[in-house]
């Protein structure tokens, strides 16, 4: 029997499995860690009826479902604090010994701070996994989580899906992803450009609750939703992936901009607190500041002009996606942080140490 158990906030269908072993969609962390680590998962699949995302009845049953099985396992792996948070509060009425390590997506609302501040959810938390340095200073000095329990783990992709494919590139500017899109300053510096722009959503007119949307969408503009073997085949036509970020200091962007980099393009991201260190300024990259539009129409006019330029930090990018922020590596250093000894819980940690 597996020794840690994985809570997944997705489906594990036996169709996304076909279609990771067929190439048609990267190998997610889930798979990987169940492959190459024996990590057993409790998914979506096993909650019973249900349909649709993620909600907060779906996150409760989840977290009921993963404590009739706890005590069968070492240690607990929750995707979210979504899960991680109600997963903490539950282990701690009960009392569980068993190891529980959550990964940090946005720990620094308002509705989640109380969690921690009053009820010390952390206390039940032996491991805090995130992908940003800001991130985790910022967890440390508004949550108080003692940085003895915060592992900053570089996130990961699947770089053999996402590698560069051979397609000559198009006078084309690829905006992927949608969640703390600015889309309103990349109109503004893009929609002067004699190129093409393509944004991944469904609709440009649908609108976004978490995006800056402009106020009308210049003429070259163009969105669809694709999936990812499409997605990969646009990045490939693509001549420049722009991230354009709200100012957050968390890592959103962070698939979007790994992707880019993997697929060996010249990849123009906001500078964003969240995002500081994945980019080498003009080595494997170029940053922009966040809501300058004239800067990032300078950055990607001068980019569309220049060949070489964007071969060169294409070249530098994937072989930094390589060697940095594969999956292989991402998912031996969450194994690792799941096999290591619980930290002791203190108000304050005597020797702040960030692993």
């Amino acid at each position: 029997m597996s020794t840690t158990l994985m809570l997944v906030s997705a489906d594990v269908s036996p169709r996304l499995r076909r279609d990771v072993q067929e190439g048609h969609r990267p190998v997610p962390e889930f798979l990987q860690l169940e492959d190459r680590f024996g990590v057993s998962l409790l998914d979506w699949s096993r909650l019973g009826a249900g349909h649709g995302g993620r909600s907060l009845s779906r996150s409760l049953r989840h977290v009921a479902a993963a404590m009739r099985v706890l005590d069968r396992h070492q240690s607990v792996l929750s995707d979210g604090e979504h899960l991680g948070i109600p997963l903490a509060l539950a282990m701690g009425m009960r009392a569980a010994s068993t190891r529980h390590v959550m990964i940090g997506h946005q720990l620094l609302t308002r509705s989640k701070e109380p969690f921690f501040k009053l009820l010390r959810a952390h206390h039940h938390i032996d491991r805090v996994i995130l992908h940003s340095r800001r991130h985790l200073e910022a967890a440390h000095e508004r949550l108080g989580i003692p940085r003895s329990q915060l592992a900053l783990v570089p996130y990961g992709i699947d770089t053999d899906f996402w590698q560069p494919r051979g397609a000559n590139e198009e006078n084309l500017v690829l905006a992927p992803g949608r969640d703390h899109r600015d889309f309103a300053t990349l109109a503004r510096a893009c929609g002067g450009l004699s190129c093409a722009v393509f944004a991944t959503l469904a609709s440009l007119h649908s609108g976004h609750a978490r995006a800056l949307m402009p106020d009308a969408w210049p003429h070259n503009f163009h969105s669809e939703y694709l999936d990812f073997a499409a997605l990969r085949s646009t990045y490939s036509r693509a001549s420049v992936v722009v991230v354009p970020m709200m100012q957050v200091d968390f890592p959103a962007g962070v698939t979007s901009v790994l992707e880019g980099m993997a697929m060996g393009k010249a990849v123009v991201a906001t500078a964003t607190a969240g995002l500081e260190g994945l980019i080498k300024d003009g080595e494997t990259g170029l940053t922009v500041p966040a809501g300058d539009a004239d800067r990032m129409r300078e950055v990607v006019g001068r980019l569309l002009e220049r060949p070489a330029e964007r071969a060169r930090l294409g070249a530098n990018a994937r072989q930094a996606a390589l060697e940095n922020f594969g999956l292989e590596a991402y998912c031996s250093r969450l194994a690792e942080q799941l096999a290591r000894p619980p930290a002791p819980v203190a108000w304050e940690p005597a020797q702040p140490t960030i692993q």
